[in-house]
């Protein structure tokens, strides 16, 4: 339970102040323990941070399968839909994980470097495997550059719309979101269009 509860305090330090401000004694404060206690659940900060982002994209990744379960079985351009807007309910509601990513993802670590890298391909293949399927399986004929130009125009709007929700109030990031949503689905349109499959509602 120790060692939950110290992941859970790291991040929350990692939010309010970086991976440098987030001493091991800040750390030990947030669960109430001494900041030697640390190391006998973590080797050293770094096996610490190692742990805490490799939580964070595990949460990422876990509420973003559960929303493609929740929504296989519907049209693509709505699978599509659904996926954006997991992202943004997933970092909105998680605000300390998506802070404490981007001071994380932002740290100068060299050292780690290829830990992050492994852990972030491992959910961009996920990503990219999941819609290429749901493409496939709507439009079979779809040609391979056309679906690598969608994800790529999915991915970049899902970025865009992630650093959104660390600028803008609520309001502003609502009518952001409901405008990528509607690139979405006109990128859609194009392919019914292109393909045949009027079944966009």
């Amino acid at each position: 339970m120790k060692k939950q509860e110290i992941l859970t305090a790291a991040i929350l330090q990692y939010s309010k102040y970086g991976y440098q401000g987030a001493t091991m004694k800040r750390i030990a404060d947030e669960v109430g323990i001494k900041p030697a206690s640390i190391y006998f659940f973590f080797e050293n900060k770094e096996a610490l941070f190692i742990a805490a982002f490799q939580e964070i994209l595990e949460n990422h990744h876990n509420a973003m399968e559960k929303v493609l379960e929740n929504h296989i079985h519907e049209p693509v351009n709505r699978i599509f839909s659904a996926m954006l807007r997991g992202i943004v309910d997933h970092h909105t509601f998680h605000q300390a994980e998506t802070s404490a990513y981007i001071s994380l993802v932002t740290a100068p670590i060299p050292s780690i470097k290829t830990h992050i890298q492994k852990y972030m391909l491992d959910f961009d293949n996920w990503m990219l495997q999941s819609l290429e399927s749901a493409l496939s399986k709507t439009y079979p004929s779809i040609q391979t550059i056309e679906m690598d130009s969608i994800i790529k125009q999915f991915v970049l709007l899902a970025n865009g719309v992630f650093w959104g929700i660390n600028i803008y109030d609520a309001d502003y990031l609502e009518e952001q979101v409901q405008a990528a949503d509607e690139i979405i689905q006109s990128m859609f349109l194009q392919l019914d269009r292109n393909y045949g499959h009027p079944q966009l509602k």
